[in-house]
């Protein structure tokens, strides 16, 4: 008897059937847009800012996941935001459907016009950044290397 059970427990758990549809290729991991230069600023006080849709931003994204924006100082000079130089400091906030970045000085002043910026922003989602614990999220190499791995994985997936 101990026999029969123990061939109905190992039979009975093999389940087949046809194979599920194929889901979607790419990567929902990470997002990274290419960089944008801002030329265009709004003031309100002694704040200039500028809003973004993005409907990379999602609910989930808000709750769980990470956006980063980093400040370009040149070819491979990235900076994360928030970035302070002297009283001028360059921030964001990100919320479901868009961003929105500001500069300000740190006394209340109102900053220079900061004329044309470049940044770029980088959207990761929380399964990303759990597969990846070491990863320094505030380094713009560490985040391209994270984020050039999964694009390549996911060309190489289709």
């Amino acid at each position: 008897m101990l026999l029969v059970a123990a061939t109905l427990v190992a039979t009975g758990c093999t389940r087949v059937g046809p194979v599920g549809p194929q889901g979607p290729q790419g990567n929902a991991n990470v997002i990274g847009s290419n960089p944008f230069t801002v030329s265009s600023w709004s003031r309100n006080n002694n704040t200039y800012f500028a809003d973004f849709s993005s409907s990379d931003i999602t609910a989930s994204i808000v709750d769980f996941g990470i956006v980063s924006i980093f400040k370009s100082y040149g070819t491979n000079e990235w900076s994360p935001l928030p970035d302070i130089n002297g009283k001028t400091s360059t921030v964001y906030n990100f919320y479901d459907g868009g961003f929105s970045i500001y500069i300000q000085n740190s006394d209340g002043t109102e900053p220079l016009f900061p004329g044309s910026v470049t940044f770029r922003m980088v959207v990761i989602s929380s399964s990303l950044r759990e597969a990846n614990p070491n990863t320094n999220w505030k380094s713009y190499t560490e985040v391209m290397k994270v984020l050039n791995n999964k694009q390549a994985a996911a060309t190489n997936n289709l």
